[in-house]
């Protein structure tokens, strides 16, 4: 009497199942982004001795950094086979390879008459610091599942390949700030002053369509038939006219008591952009005597 042993299955499996949808990082000037992407493999059928997963460049066409793009924009990133900091980045033939650029593992080293799975994890980090335009940008990188061994190109046969698209979005920033001279307060008005520096403004914007920052006089905005900025006497109708430049550059077009005096189509390089605000005026040695005020207030929009 013979005895059989049979182990039978319909057809071999050696395949994965990667994210639908893509992967999303939010970009932060503040703190870094990492996403954590989970890839299950799943085999049956005959034992798979050596295997591994690779991944592409994609847009930046090497491994020192990737980068997701919006126009001529773009934000570095990278992919890490461990949580980072790391200096295990994922990578691809025909890049030379070490186990710190792979996934791999010995779990599918034997024949499998049921289908196993088994899910590895690759970490997709965004750093902290970067000031980029605002808005979406997209990479695209080839996930490719090989039979063989890592470090033998010799071996190397593609079992199964997908193409993942990689968004970052980067948020909004519009701010705007300055640094008051000390000695405003104390400018004699009976002689004449040219260029008195009275503020440094800090521009920053990330908007994708430009910005715009306006200078509002609130003297001026309160009388709607002066043509130029004043400084008003506290009590009396004295007044005393003056004028402004912005970055070097004459602060002219007033209406309803506001001038234009950045229009930019772009974003703020470096992060911040500092302008200095001077004043200039004719002294009236006839001014009645007290405290002369006007407020300038400085408003900066994206488009």
């Amino acid at each position: 009497m013979l005895t059989f042993s049979l182990l039978v299955w319909g057809e071999d499996y050696f395949r994965f199942y990667a994210p639908t949808g893509g992967v999303y990082m939010n970009a932060s000037f503040e703190q870094d982004e990492t996403v954590q992407v989970d890839i299950t493999v799943e085999h049956e059928g005959v034992a798979i001795s050596d295997w591994f997963m690779a991944l592409s460049t994609g847009n930046s066409g090497d491994y020192t950094t990737r980068i997701v793009e919006q126009g001529s924009y773009s934000l570095d990133y990278q992919v890490y086979i461990e949580s980072p900091p790391s200096t295990s980045v994922m990578m691809a033939p025909p890049q030379s390879l070490t186990v710190d650029n792979v996934i791999t593992s010995t779990d599918f080293s034997a024949v499998a008459a049921t289908v196993e799975q088994v899910s590895f994890t690759i970490y997709f980090y965004l750093e902290s610091g970067q000031f980029s335009a605002s808005g979406d940008y997209t990479d695209t990188l080839t996930l490719t599942l090989y039979e063989g061994d890592y470090s033998d190109s010799g071996t190397h046969v593609e079992a199964d390949s997908t193409d993942i698209v990689i968004y970052g979005r980067m948020a909004e920033l519009i701010d705007i700030y300055a640094d008051r001279e000390s000695d405003i307060s104390y400018m004699d008005l009976t002689t004449d002053s040219t260029d008195k520096l009275i503020a440094t403004v800090y521009e920053r914007s990330n908007s994708n369509l430009g910005y715009e920052v306006t200078i509002r006089s609130t003297n001026m905005a309160a009388d709607s038939t002066a043509t130029s900025p004043f400084m008003d006497h506290e009590s009396s109708a004295d007044r005393l006219e003056y004028s402004l430049t912005y970055d070097s550059v004459a602060v002219t077009g007033w209406s309803s008591g506001s001038a234009l005096i950045t229009d930019s189509s772009g974003i703020t390089s470096p992060e911040w952009l500092s302008k200095e605000l001077d004043l200039s005026y004719t002294g009236d040695p006839d001014l009645a005597s007290g405290e002369y005020e006007d407020i300038l207030t400085v408003i900066i929009t994206a488009k």
